[in-house]
């Protein structure tokens, strides 16, 4: 009989959960989920933003790269990458600051070298990434991560 009184009581509390309420974490992304929907309708097919760079060569029109592309995850974008004849793709995430991202590309301080970052409310351009040619061959460094805090009570 206790048996099953504590099932149902633990049955009762899992129930009541608000973080069960089907809601997981990829739908709220973050604390301010609540403010901007994370998904995003109709994805604009052309690019947001990009950096281009032609590369110094006599016999060929090449091209260093960078494009950056919405999904249906506000959030989240694709990005495409060129170096000469090598191409790739590869996603980034921004921090989601209760608003739409805005996502900026810079030139970098190397040859062949951009920096992919965002906007923040301030209208401060926050480095994000480092996207550069080594060796020949194309790559993505991370520069800084952030995360967003709620101060308690500001919910």
């Amino acid at each position: 009989m206790k048996t099953s009184f504590f099932l149902a009581i633990l049955l009762l509390l899992i129930s009541c959960d608000p973080q069960s309420s089907g809601k997981n974490k990829a739908d709220t992304d973050d604390n301010n989920a609540g403010k901007i929907d994370v998904k995003r309708n109709n994805p604009k097919s052309t690019p947001v933003q990009q950096y281009e760079q032609k590369v110094a060569n006599d016999l060929n029109n090449w091209f260093f790269r960078v494009k950056l592309f919405e999904t249906e995850k506000r959030f989240t974008y694709r990005i495409s990458l060129q170096y000469e004849e090598i191409t790739g793709e590869d996603e980034i995430k921004f921090p989601n600051l209760g608003m739409d991202p805005q996502p900026q590309i810079k030139k970098g301080a190397g040859e062949y070298e951009c920096i992919i970052g965002f906007t923040d409310q301030q209208g401060t351009f926050r480095e994000y990434k480092k996207v550069h040619v080594v060796d020949g061959n194309l790559k993505i460094t991370t520069l800084k991560s952030y995360a967003i805090t709620v101060k308690p009570g500001a919910e």
